[in-house]
């Protein structure tokens, strides 16, 4: 995205201006890695102009605005900081789940240790998917197992390993087994293979759920 193209964006549109005009979270996003410090004091600049909130609009139609500040604010973090930027919004209850979205799209191994690291002093006991321990574990799982995602070291992968087990412990309900199941794959090591071997699976959701699991971890014990 070029330099005055955010600017563009936030100064017209069908959102109101204090919600980012023609601004998406994903251009907040992608211009912060395109342009660096130099963009995130363009994305402070924009957000304190048109006075960018922090709170969802909701509409009579059911539609609803987005908070365009706290995003300013993730994205601003990782492009004056890097990843140790975002570490202090993980801290706090009401920008956690920004940091992490920021995080995943990072996609580095830098990003997956903060990730991991968090999750590693989580609560997986709540049985909300919109949770910042749910959407962190969501976020490794998108980066660590699938084609193309983030090549990390034996020893975040094991960390990896024993995130998703004490995950599963915790998990109230079978959505949360489900994601740290998926998750596992991440792990690409035979204690994780044997891991998800072991597992005495009744839900039918659960057994279909560890084919795939099974299937990826095999075709990389292979490699």
């Amino acid at each position: 995205m070029k330099f005055n193209a955010l600017a563009k964006k936030a100064a017209k549109g069908t959102a109101p201006l204090e919600h980012g005009g023609n601004v998406e979270v994903e251009d907040l996003i992608r211009f912060v890695l395109e342009h660096g410090a130099e963009g995130a004091a363009e994305i402070e600049r924009l957000c304190a102009l048109y006075r960018w909130r922090e709170e969802f609009q909701y509409n009579a139609d059911g539609t609803h605005f987005a908070p365009m500040a706290p995003w300013a604010q993730a994205c601003a973090a990782f492009g004056h900081q890097g990843v140790a930027g975002l570490l202090p919004l993980l801290e706090d209850p009401r920008l956690a789940t920004y940091a992490i979205s920021v995080l995943e799209d990072v996609r580095s191994e830098a990003s997956v240790a903060a990730l991991l690291a968090f999750c590693e002093q989580a609560d997986f006991s709540q049985d909300d998917p919109q949770s910042p321990p749910s959407r962190a574990l969501a976020a490794l799982n998108s980066l660590l197992s699938f084609d193309k995602g983030v090549v990390v070291p034996v020893a975040m992968q094991q960390a990896l390993l024993h995130l998703v087990q004490h995950a599963w412990q915790q998990a109230p309900s079978m959505r949360g087994r489900s994601l740290a199941l998926y998750a596992a794959r991440g792990a690409c090591m035979p204690e994780a293979l044997d891991w998800v071997q072991s597992l005495a699976l009744q839900d039918d959701e659960l057994v279909a759920a560890r084919t795939p699991v099974l299937k990826r971890l095999k075709a990389r014990a292979s490699r």
